[in-house]
C-alpha cells in the first residue's frame, strides 16, 4: 500500500492554477526527489500534503484512509479533525527556513512537539531528544540557542525536532536552500543517513546530486503539473520530454 497517494489534485491562489491535475503515489522507503524551475508548484505540493494549504479539488490518502476530498474549494469529505490531525501528524516537514523557536534551545526545540502534543513526560521526551541530536551530529550544541548556530546546525536541529514526532514519511522542502554552499553537505549527509535507514522521504530539491545519487524516483515538475518521471538515471540520462530536456540543458 501507498504511504501517499494523491488523485487529480488542483490547487489555485485567486486565479493563479498552481497545481493542475497532480496524481501520484509514494511508496515506504522510497526516497521520491521533486525538482523543476521555480514556480512549477513543488512547494504548494508538499504544503498541501500535510494541510498547511487545502487542495481546491482532489483527493489525498495517507495510509490508505482518505484524508482530503474537494471540490470547487468545498469539502466532498467531512472528516474528523482530530483524525486528519492524526494522519498528518505521520508526515514530518523541513522547510527552507529553519523556523525553530529563537527563545528555545537546541534541545527544547526538539522536546517541544512530544512534549505538548503527545503528552510525553519531559525526562522521556529530553532523553530522546538528546538520541535524536546526536543522530544528526550535534549533541554537543544542546543547549545552545538557534542564534549562536550556524545555518547547517539550525537546519540539522530541525530535522531532529520533525523526527521526534515519530513520522512515518519526512517531507523536505529545499532544505539546504537557505545555507551557505559549505553546510549543504552536512545537511545532505544526515538525510541520506535518514534514506539509508528506511526513511519514507519526499524531498523538492535543487541539489541534483543529491537526487541522482540517493533517490529512488525523479519527479520533474513544470506549470503545476507531473511532466516526467521514473527512475533518477532514466530521466537524467534520457529525459523523454522536450521541458525536461531544456530545464537539465540550463543547469547541469
Amino acid at each position: 500500500m501507498s504511504m501517499i497517494k494523491t488523485e487529480n489534485i488542483h490547487k489555485y491562489f485567486g486565479k493563479n492554477h498552481v497545481l493542475n491535475g497532480i496524481d501520484l503515489e509514494i511508496f515506504p522507503s522510497e526516497v521520491m526527489c521533486v525538482v523543476g524551475p521555480s514556480g512549477s508548484g513543488k512547494s504548494t505540493l508538499l504544503r498541501c500534503l500535510n494541510h498547511l494549504e487545502r487542495i481546491s479539488s482532489g483527493k489525498i490518502y495517507i495510509d490508505g484512509v482518505l484524508v482530503d476530498h474537494r471540490e470547487n474549494d468545498k469539502d466532498v469529505l467531512k472528516t474528523d479533525p482530530k483524525k486528519v490531525a492524526q494522519m498528518c501528524a505521520e508526515l514530518g516537514m523541513v522547510f527552507q527556513r529553519f523556523n525553530l523557536f529563537p527563545h528555545k534551545t537546541a534541545l527544547e526545540n526538539v522536546m517541544i512537539g512530544p512534549v505538548t502534543v503527545k503528552k510525553a513526560p519531559k525526562a522521556k521526551a529530553e532523553e530522546k531528544a538528546r538520541a535524536l541530536l546526536e543522530k544528526v551530529g550535534i549533541v554537543e550544541k544542546a543547549d545552545e540557542y538557534p542564534s549562536r548556530l550556524s545555518g547547517g546546525q539550525q537546519q540539522r536541529v530541525a530535522i531532529a525536532r520533525a523526527l521526534a514526532m515519530e513520522p512515518k514519511i519526512m517531507l523536505f522542502d529545499e532544505p539546504t536552500s537557505a545555507l551557505d554552499p559549505e553546510l549543504v553537505g552536512e545537511v545532505l549527509e544526515v538525510m541520506k543517513q535518514l534514506a539509508h535507514g528506511g526513511m519514507t522521504m519526499m524531498v523538492v530539491t535543487h541539489e541534483m546530486g543529491f537526487a541522482r545519487e540517493v533517490g529512488t524516483r525523479l519527479i520533474f515538475m513544470d506549470e503545476g503539473k507531473i511532466v516526467e518521471q521514473g527512475t533518477p538515471r532514466e530521466v537524467f540520462e534520457n529525459p523523454q520530454q522536450e521541458r525536461t530536456k531544456d530545464f537539465f540543458r540550463s543547469i547541469l
